[in-house]
Protein backbone atom coordinates (compact mmCIF):
# COMPACT_ATOMS: atom_id res chain seq x y z
CA UNK A 1 0.00 0.00 0.00
CA UNK A 2 1.27 3.42 -0.93
CA UNK A 3 -1.10 5.43 1.26
CA UNK A 4 -2.20 5.19 4.87
CA UNK A 5 -5.64 4.71 6.38
CA UNK A 6 -5.95 8.43 7.20
CA UNK A 7 -5.35 9.41 3.56
CA UNK A 8 -7.96 6.92 2.38
CA UNK A 9 -10.47 8.10 4.99
CA UNK A 10 -9.92 11.69 3.92
CA UNK A 11 -10.48 10.80 0.26
CA UNK A 12 -13.71 8.99 1.16
CA UNK A 13 -15.01 11.60 3.59
CA UNK A 14 -18.80 11.76 3.36
CA UNK A 15 -19.31 8.46 1.56
CA UNK A 16 -22.43 6.51 2.53
CA UNK A 17 -22.04 2.78 3.10
CA UNK A 18 -22.63 0.06 2.11
CA UNK A 19 -20.70 0.38 -1.16
CA UNK A 20 -19.25 -2.06 -3.65
CA UNK A 21 -15.56 -1.74 -4.52
CA UNK A 22 -16.35 -0.05 -7.84
CA UNK A 23 -18.55 2.50 -6.06
CA UNK A 24 -15.79 3.28 -3.55
CA UNK A 25 -13.35 3.84 -6.41
CA UNK A 26 -15.79 6.09 -8.29
CA UNK A 27 -16.45 8.16 -5.16
CA UNK A 28 -12.73 8.61 -4.53
CA UNK A 29 -12.15 9.57 -8.16
CA UNK A 30 -15.00 12.09 -8.10
CA UNK A 31 -13.53 13.63 -4.93
CA UNK A 32 -10.04 14.04 -6.39
CA UNK A 33 -8.24 11.33 -4.40
CA UNK A 34 -4.48 11.17 -4.87
CA UNK A 35 -2.87 8.74 -7.29
CA UNK A 36 -1.57 6.68 -4.36
CA UNK A 37 -5.02 6.38 -2.79
CA UNK A 38 -6.55 5.46 -6.14
CA UNK A 39 -3.87 2.84 -6.71
CA UNK A 40 -4.50 1.33 -3.29
CA UNK A 41 -8.27 1.28 -3.79
CA UNK A 42 -7.79 -0.58 -7.07
CA UNK A 43 -6.11 -3.35 -5.03
CA UNK A 44 -8.78 -3.85 -2.35
CA UNK A 45 -10.94 -6.96 -2.37
CA UNK A 46 -13.82 -6.96 -4.83
CA UNK A 47 -16.76 -7.02 -2.42
CA UNK A 48 -19.32 -4.85 -0.65
CA UNK A 49 -18.01 -2.74 2.24
CA UNK A 50 -20.55 -2.22 5.01
CA UNK A 51 -18.77 0.54 6.97
CA UNK A 52 -15.67 2.73 6.93
CA UNK A 53 -14.14 0.38 9.51
CA UNK A 54 -14.83 -2.55 7.21
CA UNK A 55 -12.91 -0.83 4.42
CA UNK A 56 -10.10 0.25 6.78
CA UNK A 57 -9.39 -3.42 7.52
CA UNK A 58 -8.09 -3.72 3.95
CA UNK A 59 -5.32 -1.27 4.87
CA UNK A 60 -4.46 -2.70 8.27
CA UNK A 61 -4.21 -6.28 7.07
CA UNK A 62 -6.79 -7.54 9.58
Amino acid sequence: MKSNVAAVQEALKGIDYPKEKKEVIEYAKDHKASKDVMSDLENISDRKYQTAADLSKEFSGK
